[in-house]
């Protein structure tokens, strides 16, 4: 099979399981597509699938915390325009909240979070 035939059937492999609403750890979800014959699957590969995707961790039906896409409009990535992503922000003397769409709170940290002490960040709290 070809690399491009397999990225395929890994990303479509991927969503499924996502779809699924049952996994609460990037191992499981590298498990699961062990399971379907993905050798090479690692802890990474499935850390960056998940931000390229928009994927984000919210309470399922049973109200486990589960990775899960957000639904297909409006899907936040890292290609997102910021502007899309933040709808507000409040402040004081000692903390600045951030609102933002939905499934964005962990891209905003994230980038956040890469300006550093440098920028006076001290660190983020992000949830959907």
């Amino acid at each position: 099979m070809r690399s491009s035939a397999k990225q395929e059937e890994l990303v479509k492999a991927f969503k499924a399981l996502l779809k699924e609403e049952k996994f609460s750890s990037q191992g499981e979800i590298v498990a699961a597509l062990q399971e379907q014959g993905f050798d090479n699957i690692n802890q990474s590969k499935v850390s960056r699938m998940l931000t390229k995707f928009g994927a984000v961790r919210t309470r399922n039906a049973k109200m486990e915390m589960v990775y899960c896409l957000p639904a297909e409009l409006g899907v936040p990535t890292t290609s997102s325009p910021l502007k899309n992503l933040v709808l507000d922000i409040d402040y004081n003397d000692a903390v600045v909240v951030i609102h933002t769409s939905p499934g964005a709170a962990q891209l905003i940290a994230r980038l956040l979070d890469s300006l550093g002490k440098a920028e006076g960040i001290l660190g983020t709290i992000a949830g959907d």
